[in-house]
């Protein structure tokens, strides 16, 4: 696969009154049948949080239109299971409304994070209203340690869920073992895990996160974030969406990367748009710079 940089897309405003930094995990929903898209993503608030808004695009011509005039979904309050931040994995039309999975954030104090998956749901042009109280999908014996990055895809009558699972903390942050797991369900809210690792660590990696997959021919395709010692961005196919083959080398890149994704690639949304693809995905520093697109000109996905 060979993806065509078309640049920056978007940075986050500075001096805004609510959106302190960041403009990370950026997820896209079509508006209609013309080119218009609009495209969810989180910001950090004034104490570090993540967030979420969007704003709108105009596919065809790179175009934005304004920021959403105020947050969408706002961390919990203390105690919480989101209260350290709500950070976006995928989100799903489901009739008139839009279901957001995402993972929340809880801090701890022996380890760095407890996080676990939560759903906020709303109307397409307001704000989005939390689930429930407590986790959609809380920790386990499966997934003991800390959970992330949901992403939900409806396949006939089947719901399907790609997350993260930590599956060991170390002495430090570096010493995680962080791997790409699967769920499924017959209506989005309640779900049966599967114990297997879907994607597991190549040596030198400590994290697979934010799966993107959509389903491609008689099979499904993956993109994701690695974290090693830098983030980029991997591929996998696989033709019943549970055994992964990882196929990161056949991702490649057109066009020298700008500043602002200098020393990495992260957190990729791709999405189809008539016949082409497009992947939307952040730079340096986990969203600080913002978030680029890029189009496929060579080698598709093939599931």
């Amino acid at each position: 696969q060979v993806w065509q940089r078309l640049g920056h897309l978007y940075a986050p405003p500075a001096g805004h009154p609510w959106m302190a930094s960041h403009a990370a995990n950026p997820c896209a929903l079509p508006l209609g049948d013309g080119g218009g898209w609009r495209i969810y993503f989180n910001y950090r608030d004034a104490a570090g949080r993540s967030a979420l808004a969007h704003v709108d695009w105009d596919l065809p011509s790179g175009c934005l239109g304004a920021t959403s005039a105020q947050p969408l979904f706002q961390p919990g309050p203390a105690g919480l299971f989101d209260d350290s931040g709500a950070s976006i994995g995928n989100a799903v039309r489901v009739g008139d409304a839009v279901w957001v999975y995402y993972m929340g954030w809880n801090l701890g104090v022996t380890v760095p994070w407890r996080n676990t998956i939560g759903l906020a749901r709303g109307a397409l042009d307001g704000p989005l209203e939390r689930h429930g109280l407590v986790p959609l999908l809380d920790r386990s014996n499966e997934d003991p340690y800390s959970m992330s990055y949901p992403w939900v895809l409806r396949d006939g009558d089947t719901w399907h869920m790609w997350y993260g699972s930590n599956l060991s903390w170390g002495a430090e942050q570096a010493s995680m073992r962080h791997v790409i797991k699967h769920a499924h369900s017959t209506d989005g809210l309640h779900w049966t895990r599967n114990t297997a690792v879907c994607l597991d660590l190549l040596p030198g990696e400590i994290g697979l996160s934010r799966p993107c997959v959509h389903r491609v021919g008689s099979g499904y395709a993956m993109w994701y974030a690695v974290r090693g010692e830098h983030y980029r961005i991997g591929y996998a196919e696989s033709p019943d969406g549970l055994h992964w083959e990882r196929m990161d080398q056949h991702l490649v890149w057109q066009g020298a990367a700008g500043a602002w994704e200098s020393d990495e690639q992260a957190y990729p949304f791709v999405l189809r748009h008539g016949s082409d693809w497009y992947m939307l995905y952040n730079g340096n520093r986990y969203g600080a710079t913002g978030f680029g697109w890029a189009r496929l000109v060579r080698g598709g996905p093939h599931g």
